[in-house]
């Protein structure tokens, strides 16, 4: 599309996944990039992921565990997603005191305003969720800010939810990454326009990320989720993601050059 939009000159053949300009014939195709299963695997049983989730259990383990781990980004859509929580706890007020939001997030691009102000807005958005529904021995949102992804491998090992509600994501390696390491049969809420979609609409609960109530049902419908439903989400998920690795897609390049018989 982009092609016909601003190459007048060229020749789109959808059938065919191939454009003609100069002379020249470009092939395209899409290859969806995943994870190394194994060494996400090798990482998640190392002795400072231990020490992290054992940390993690020590602080929250008498509580229900929704996750995120995301870039401070606009696209990561993390206000939303806070938003979304607020929404669950006023709706359905069973999960007052039993249910913590864990974000762990890394700054990104610091030197960019807008970028600047948006970790301020969600920072002061898991504030206003704090303020409403928090107690003296309870506070709902946690966020830890910083760059360790021997952290972020812990928390994915304990989720019950993990949220990735992105606006717009080429891929989202979260959600492949946490289904890999988790130990709960936790359950993924994942965005209909990330790239992830594509391959894990199998076992995740899939939302529109711009609905904010949608999502909190999806939140509430996860926690609510009987066992067996949940393992059986789980293990769709990680068969998807074994059987669709970092392996497999370097090989789906070669096969898709081989068969062009250039």
């Amino acid at each position: 599309r982009t092609c016909e939009s601003f190459l007048h000159e060229s020749k789109v053949k959808f059938n065919k996944g191939s454009v003609v300009y100069n002379g020249k014939i470009t092939y395209i195709r899409d290859f969806p990039i995943s994870i190394n299963v194994d060494a996400l695997r090798e990482i998640a049983e190392s002795s400072e992921v231990a020490q992290h989730r054992t940390s993690f259990e020590d602080r929250f383990g008498e509580y229900r565990l929704i996750v995120r781990v995301d870039r401070t980004e606009p696209s990561k859509n993390i206000v939303r997603g806070f938003q979304a929580f607020d929404e669950l706890l006023t709706l359905h007020p069973e999960h007052l005191g039993k249910v913590m939001f864990l974000a762990l997030l890394v700054p990104s691009r610091m030197e960019v305003h807008e970028y600047q102000d948006y970790l301020d807005e969600l920072m002061a958005a898991a504030g206003r969720v704090n303020v409403k529904h928090g107690t003296s021995e309870w506070e709902p949102v946690r966020v830890l800010v910083g760059e360790n992804y021997q952290r972020a491998v812990a928390a994915l090992q304990i989720y019950d939810v993990l949220l990735v509600n992105s606006i717009n994501d080429g891929m989202n390696l979260v959600a492949k990454e946490g289904p890999t390491v988790n130990r709960r049969y936790g359950v993924l809420i994942l965005s209909e326009t990330t790239g992830a979609h594509q391959q894990l609409n199998v076992g995740a609960s899939v939302i529109s990320p711009c609905d904010v109530y949608g999502t909190a049902q999806a939140l509430h419908e996860a926690l609510n989720m009987p066992a067996e439903e949940r393992k059986e989400r789980a293990k769709r998920l990680v068969e998807t993601i074994e059987r669709e690795d970092i392996e497999r897609w370097l090989c789906w390049q070669l096969e898709a050059v081989a068969s062009l018989k250039l």
